[in-house]
């Protein structure tokens, strides 16, 4: 994104771009979501949101491996549940974490999460559940 007036970004490619911490990707994220939103509310296609590969945040700041197997996560989440082809980058297996990443520490929330998360998150080694994708 663009430093000027402030607006939501547009693609997924816009949000990394604009990420400098692990909680600028979380504000953006929410954003996309929004934009998301409004983009189904219109009828209008979500493809054009994921479909050039996001820069790799991975070495930017400490999260920024979760960051990108996120970024895939949610293409591919999007993708499935819009009946639209998940991009090839979203599916490359240097986006998958090695080691599991759980949006809750605590042991019994982590058992719903291996029950309860998409698989397109799941396949990731992403586990959140699917209300955090979600816009009021």
């Amino acid at each position: 994104m663009k430093h000027g007036p402030w607006r939501r970004p547009r693609s997924l490619r816009e949000v990394t771009e604009s990420s400098r911490t692990y909680a600028d990707f979380g504000y953006h994220l929410k954003d996309l979501l929004h934009v998301c939103a409004e983009l189904r509310g219109r009828g209008e296609s979500l493809a054009p949101l994921f479909a050039e590969p996001p820069p790799r945040l991975a070495g930017c700041f400490a999260e920024g491996e979760v960051c990108d197997a996120f970024a895939a996560g949610l293409a591919d989440f999007l993708s499935r549940a819009n009946g639209l082809a998940t991009p090839s980058w979203a599916l490359a297996a240097d986006r998958v974490l090695e080691r599991p990443w759980f949006s809750e520490e605590f042991r019994q929330v982590r058992l719903r999460l291996l029950r309860d998360t998409p698989s397109a998150f799941k396949d990731k080694n992403i586990f959140v559940f699917e209300s955090a994708l979600q816009v009021a």
